[in-house]
């Protein structure tokens, strides 16, 4: 049994096509914004054909338009039932007849020209059209409108199109809104539009870019629209780059946003509240008419590693989606992480910098020598008895001296050699000591 569904989006037909992709890759987008899928081998997947129906008005819904949804035996008769503006489902002959008892006429393409001509015989439906003789309705419409009629019963082939390797898509909203909270229903309807398209071409997103139309004729809404996408075409962004509080402003009408991801992901949930979090801190310099979503950047899909006992503490991918949600909430330069300084001296051998920021001694590798996990701000004497570091009971060195004699090309020279020094509860301590004929001891380091 062969089963289409007819989807009428008036508005954004191309990128409603892309989130409808997930449902079946036999896709066609048919004239007057009509899109049709082929779902005869999707039913069982989906769990039937109420199951799948249910499903894609979801898929479209939320939009202010409101797409048509149809169902139908045959590609055709799903195209008449969507464009019309009615709806329904039509799965069987019968079903069909009593559809096209209602039909307008203006609903078949090649009987616009003659509707004149058809109301002045009384016809107003597809119903009386199918009753008319065949003949002489040939001679008077041509063949193409008797081939319309039995391509509703018999279907036709469809060239089915390709998903396109890019994502845009847009709203335009009812009226201007001042205050980003009320934003956040365009975004999520987007993003789950932008993650059913991720997951039927097996993508991650890395940075997604939100534009703000401030104008109702924008550049890249009416650029959009003469593509029949909602959407714009941004530069790539690069990796690591992040928005400040007012955001990023293209020109006087537009206002962009870029969201950097700290772990790519398809994810609709993360990727709805890193939106929402970039949005409660952005200041709007003017009202906003239309939101528009593009991906920057993508990768292909990690396939996720399933473990019988999780780690404990989180995977390294929830690390990084948590970085990601605390800089978007905090700022990105109030999250800051270590990076090695190529020098040997303990205090000036590491820096802080933005977790998004790249940093050129990536090289580096600390060396392979024993290291304290607390190193103090300002190392502390200690006192000596009986020719033995002392503190809170006397200190062991157990291990050999590592001399670090640096510092000349900044004019702070230090000569030290460090020791691992363990007190009498096994609590081992990083200590050096530096001085000719009476050296000194002091503290730096504690070790875990």
């Amino acid at each position: 049994m062969s089963v289409w569904i007819g989807v009428y989006a008036p508005a954004g037909a191309q990128g409603l096509a892309s989130a409808l992709r997930r449902f079946t890759p036999d896709l066609a987008l048919a004239p007057e914004s009509v899109i049709l899928l082929d779902v005869s081998a999707s039913l069982r997947l989906f769990g039937g054909i109420r199951a799948l129906r249910a499903q894609v008005r979801r898929a479209v819904g939320g939009r202010p338009s409101g797409p048509i949804v149809s169902v139908a035996a045959s590609g055709p008769a799903a195209w008449m039932l969507a464009r019309s503006g009615q709806g329904g489902s039509a799965l069987s002959a019968r079903a069909l007849q009593r559809v096209l008892q209602h039909m307008p006429l203006w609903v078949a393409p090649p009987a616009r020209p003659f509707l004149d001509w058809f109301q002045e015989l009384g016809c107003t439906t597809l119903a009386d059209l199918q009753r008319l003789p065949r003949v002489g309705l040939k001679k008077r419409c041509g063949p193409a409108l008797l081939d319309w009629l039995d391509q509703l019963q018999q279907g036709r082939h469809y060239a089915f199109s390709a998903p396109p390797l890019v994502f845009q898509a847009g709203i335009e909203l009812p009226d201007h809104t001042e205050h980003t909270p009320a934003l956040q229903w365009a975004v999520r309807h987007l993003i789950q539009q932008l993650c059913q398209w991720l997951v039927a071409h097996q993508l991650d997103a890395t940075t997604l870019t939100l534009l703000l139309a401030h104008d109702r004729h924008a550049a890249f809404w009416a650029e959009a629209t003469e593509q029949g996408l909602q959407g714009v075409a941004g530069a790539a962004v690069a990796a690591g780059a992040c928005s400040d509080v007012y955001g990023r402003v293209d020109d006087a009408k537009n206002t962009r946003l870029d969201i950097v991801l700290g772990v790519p992901t398809h994810q609709a949930d993360t990727l709805i509240r890193l939106a929402q979090e970039h949005l409660n801190r952005l200041v709007l310099r003017a009202s906003v008419i239309a939101v528009s979503l593009r991906v920057s950047q993508w990768q292909a899909a990690q396939t996720p590693s399933l473990q019988l006992f999780p780690e404990p503490g989180g995977s390294p991918q929830d690390h990084a989606r948590l970085l990601a949600l605390l800089a978007a909430r905090l700022g990105a330069d109030n999250i800051q992480r270590p990076v090695l300084v190529a020098d040997h001296r303990p205090e000036v051998a590491a820096r802080w910098i933005p977790v998004g920021a790249a940093s050129s001694d990536t090289a580096l590798t600390p060396p392979p020598l024993p290291r304290p996990a607390w190193l103090l701000a300002q190392p502390l004497g200690l006192r000596v008895r009986q020719h033995r570091p002392f503190y809170g009971t006397p200190l062991r060195l157990v291990s050999a001296p590592e001399r670090l004699a640096c510092g000349w090309q900044d004019g702070h020279p230090v000569a030290r050699d460090y020791f691992v020094a363990e007190d009498d509860a096994g609590i081992c301590y990083w200590i050096f000591r530096q001085g000719g004929a009476q050296p000194q001891w002091f503290l730096h380091g504690l070790f875990a």
